[in-house]
C-alpha cells in the first residue's frame, strides 16, 4: 500500500512537471488570495477538475476498458434521418381520426363506439402518398392539411398502428428513442431532447432499451443553457471561458502522455481528447452552434414564431426541438402534449386538441421539407376513449377505452416518397377494438419496435434488427411488420 503511494506521487509530481505554462488562471484574474478570492474566481467551484489527476491516475491503472464506450463512443450510423415522436396525453381518440380496417383492408360494419357511425355511410379521406383512410371529418386531419403543404404530403407516408394500451398510464412501454439512439443516432452538440423529467423524456416507458438522460426543455433558454458555462464561473468573460478550457485540455494531453503506457491508458489518453477538444470549441463558439430556430426564416414561419415570442411557448419550445433535431445538433426528440383526456359528453374539446395535435404534426412534417430532410415520426397516446353508442357521426365522448387505441407512423422524403405495403399494421375486429391475435395488437411493446423495424427500413437499415432486438421478431415477424419500405 505505501509502495503504491509512493508511486501514485512520483507520477503525480512529473505530471505537475508537465504541466503547460503558456496559458495560467493569472491571465483570467488577478492572483486570488483569500477564500472570497477564490470563490469569485470561479476556482474553488472547479476545484474537481483541478485535482482530477490522482483521480486520473487511479482510473488508467484499473484497466477500465469501457471508457472509450462511455464518452467516445463512435456513432456508426450518421447517416440515420431524424426522429421525432410526439406523445399526446390522456388517451386520444386516435382510431377516431385514422380509419382503422378490418384483417382484409376493408371497412369495419360499424364504427359506432368510435364516434363515427356505420362504415356504410362513413365519410372517408384518403391521404398522404399511399392514400391512407382516415375520417373525412377528423380535426386532426384538418390540422396536418393546414399546416403542411400538398407537396410535403405528396412526399409523406402514413401507417395506422391497431395496438391497444393502458388508459391514462405513464407505463405503456411506446418509447423507442434508446433503439434509435443505440442503432447510431447522434447529436453533436446536444443529446435527446424531452419535455418531462422521466427516463424518455415524455410520460411513457421505454422499449427494449432504457435511452441516455435526455435534456428537458421547458424554454429555449434550458438548451442555451445547457452548452454553456454556469455557476460562479458564468462571470467570466467569453474569452476567458475559452481560455479556461483550453488550459485544462492541455493538463489532461500531458497527463494522458504520462500515463500512456499504464493499463487503459491509451483508452483514456483518447477518452481525455474526446471530452476537452468537445468543450473547448463549444466554449469558443458558442454563438455560432446554429442552435435558435429563428436563424431559419422559412423555418420560424412554419412554426409562427419570431424575435418577440414567447421563448418558454409550446410553439417555440417544440420549434427549438425540432430544430435542433433536423440539422443534427441533438439526436431523438420527445414532444408530449396533455390534455387529451377529453372523455366530457362532447366532442367541442375533443375536437379542439384533436386540431392541435394535427397542427403540431403538420408543422414537424413541413419542417422536414423546407429544411429539406429526411425524417421519422411517430404519434402515441395511453389508451383511447369511446363515444356514446350510435349510428349517426359526431356522437360524443364518454369514457376511456383503451382497447380502441392506435399509435402512428410518419416518414418523409424530400427526395419523394416511399413504397408502403400497407397504410395499416395490425388491423381491428367486429368489435371495434384492435385484435390481439395480431402479433403486436396487444402489447405497446411489441408495437413499439415494429415501429422501429420501419424505421430502420426507412433509413435502409434492416441489418441492425437482430443485433438491437435480439429474439424479439422472427424472419417471417419482420417481413409482417415492415410496412415502410
Amino acid at each position: 500500500m505505501k509502495k503504491n503511494k509512493q508511486q501514485i506521487s512520483k507520477i503525480q509530481k512529473e505530471l505537475l512537471e508537465q504541466q503547460p505554462k503558456k496559458e495560467t488562471f493569472e491571465k483570467l484574474h488577478g492572483k486570488p488570495v483569500t477564500r472570497r478570492d477564490f470563490l469569485a474566481s470561479g476556482l474553488i467551484g472547479f476545484s474537481s477538475s483541478l485535482v482530477l489527476p490522482t483521480f486520473l491516475t487511479t482510473f488508467a491503472r484499473s484497466g477500465v476498458a469501457e471508457a472509450e464506450e462511455m464518452i467516445c463512443k463512435a456513432s456508426g450510423g450518421g447517416d440515420l434521418c431524424p426522429f421525432i415522436s410526439i406523445k399526446l396525453s390522456g388517451g386520444m381518440a386516435m382510431s377516431a381520426n385514422f380509419l382503422p380496417m378490418d384483417q382484409g383492408g376493408q371497412l369495419l360494419p360499424s364504427y359506432s363506439k368510435l364516434g363515427m357511425g356505420l362504415g356504410a355511410t362513413l365519410p372517408v379521406s384518403y391521404e398522404f402518398a399511399n392514400k391512407a383512410s382516415f375520417y373525412a371529418n377528423s380535426s386532426l386531419l384538418a390540422g396536418i392539411r393546414a399546416e403542411a403543404s400538398t407537396l410535403t404530403l405528396g412526399n409523406s407516408n402514413f401507417v395506422g398502428v391497431c395496438v391497444r394500451s393502458q388508459d391514462d398510464s405513464n407505463g405503456n412501454k411506446f418509447d423507442i428513442t434508446g433503439l434509435v439512439v443505440n442503432s447510431g443516432l447522434s447529436g453533436k452538440i446536444l443529446p435527446n431532447l424531452g419535455k418531462a423529467n422521466t427516463d424518455t423524456g415524455v410520460n411513457n416507458q421505454f422499449a427494449y432499451l432504457r435511452p441516455p438522460a435526455p435534456l428537458v426543455v421547458g424554454s429555449y433558454q434550458d438548451v442555451v443553457g445547457s452548452l454553456g458555462v454556469s455557476g460562479s464561473l458564468a462571470s467570466l468573460s467569453q474569452n476567458q471561458k475559452s481560455q479556461l478550457f483550453k488550459t485544462i485540455q492541455n493538463l489532461t494531453s500531458a497527463q494522458s502522455a504520462a500515463i500512456q503506457n499504464m493499463t487503459g491508458g491509451s483508452l483514456l489518453a483518447r477518452l481525455l481528447g474526446c471530452a476537452h477538444s468537445d468543450n473547448t470549441n463549444l466554449i469558443a463558439n458558442n454563438m455560432s452552434l446554429n442552435i435558435d430556430p429563428l436563424s431559419n426564416t422559412q423555418f420560424a414561419q412554419v412554426w409562427g414564431i419570431n424575435a418577440n415570442s414567447n421563448k418558454s411557448s409550446q410553439d417555440f419550445v417544440f420549434a427549438t426541438m425540432v430544430y435542433n433535431a433536423l440539422n443534427g445538433n441533438a439526436s431523438s426528440v420527445n414532444l408530449e402534449i396533455g390534455g387529451f383526456d377529453y372523455h366530457n359528453n362532447t366532442r367541442t374539446s375533443g375536437d379542439a386538441k384533436d386540431l392541435e395535435a394535427g397542427t403540431v404534426i403538420g408543422r414537424v412534417l413541413q419542417s422536414l421539407a423546407v429544411m429539406g430532410k429526411k425524417g421519422f415520426v411517430v404519434v402515441t397516446s395511453d389508451g383511447s376513449v369511446t363515444s356514446t353508442e350510435s349510428d349517426t357521426a359526431g356522437a360524443p365522448w364518454a369514457s376511456d377505452r383503451g382497447t380502441g387505441g392506435s399509435a402512428y407512423m410518419m416518414c418523409y422524403d424530400p427526395a419523394g416518397p416511399h413504397t408502403v405495403k400497407s397504410g395499416q399494421l395490425g388491423h381491428f375486429t367486429s368489435g371495434q377494438v384492435a385484435d390481439d391475435a395480431f402479433l403486436t395488437g396487444s402489447s405497446a411493446e411489441l408495437a413499439a419496435g415494429a415501429m422501429f423495424v420501419n424505421y430502420l427500413s426507412f433509413n435502409k437499415k434492416l441489418n441492425l434488427v437482430d443485433s438491437l432486438l435480439p429474439r424479439v421478431f422472427s424472419t417471417s415477424d419482420i417481413d409482417l411488420i415492415t410496412k415502410i419500405v
